[in-house]
């Protein structure tokens, strides 16, 4: 497999980002790893750190994929490495139990879905940060209405 095919392969998380619904879906797999990676890293700092990592590498690994696929001033809905991202900051700082799991999990795909004003706005920007900064913005959002709600 070429670097390019591996780009590709890593930001569509595989076949997930050729299914429908393909944002939903790839936000349900990345459930399961928020819960694994939660409960086995208690320290709030040490998640979102790596958090934190995981972005800038998808910033990388989306660009080269845009490239790859010759798509770099677009938000292709088969790219959903954004939707893990933006499942993980939703749920940074918030305690792990399955009511929150849940009400994030429904928070954060409604504010990505929808996009309502500066969620909208970011989207405009051209290749890794349009595709990127709209999932981070909803999941900001589904983060500080967690919190509210918790």
């Amino acid at each position: 497999m070429n670097l390019s095919k591996l780009y590709i392969f890593i930001s569509t998380l595989g076949p997930i980002g050729y299914m429908m619904a393909s944002g939903t879906m790839a936000t349900l797999v990345t459930i399961p790893f928020v819960y694994w990676l939660r409960i086995h890293i208690a320290n709030e700092y040490i998640y979102c750190g790596i958090v934190a990592v995981l972005l800038f590498a998808s910033l990388f690994i989306v660009r080269r994929a845009l490239h790859a696929l010759k798509r770099v001033d677009e938000d292709p809905s088969e790219i959903v490495l954004d939707e893990v991202i933006g499942c993980m900051i939703t749920f940074c700082g918030i305690a792990v139990t399955t009511q929150n799991l849940f009400i994030g999990f429904v928070l954060f795909r409604f504010l990505d879905i929808f996009k309502f004003s500066g969620i909208k706005y970011v989207e405009k920007f051209n290749g890794e940060w349009g595709v990127m900064l709209d999932d981070i913005v909803a999941a900001v959002v589904a983060n500080i209405l967690l919190r509210f709600l918790m």
